[in-house]
């Protein structure tokens, strides 16, 4: 029951309200996907790396003398890192290509926070 007003809140949602019929097109569609992207990449993605390079770093400290601990918490390490850098990496490579293509005038800032 809350699910709706929570998406509304959180901004995910361009079209609708304004007490009429809700104005909602392919541009809203694509405007909608890129707040979905940015939402998961931004507000769900880092935080859980950082809680994963948390709990990998506690077993770090926490359990120094054992070597298959120590052996398993410096994988997670490494696989939660290229995990982030391939999302990073596909987010940046997506938007290079359609800022090449769509938007020829703005700078990189844009580029980046667009």
């Amino acid at each position: 029951m809350v699910a709706p007003s929570v998406v509304m809140g959180a901004g995910l949602v361009p079209c609708g309200g304004g007490g009429g019929e809700p104005q909602c097109d392919f541009n809203q569609l694509i405007v909608m996907t890129n707040n979905i992207i940015g939402f998961l990449l931004f507000k769900v993605a880092i935080p859980l790396a950082a809680l994963g390079f948390m709990v990998a770093g506690a077993m770090l400290v926490l359990m120094p003398n054992k070597e298959g601990e120590w052996t398993k918490a410096r994988e997670r390490f490494e696989s939660i890192g290229m995990g982030f850098l391939i999302i990073l990496g596909s987010f940046l490579l997506v938007k290079l290509v359609l800022f090449t293509f769509l938007n020829t005038d703005a700078g990189f800032t844009s580029f980046l926070l667009s």
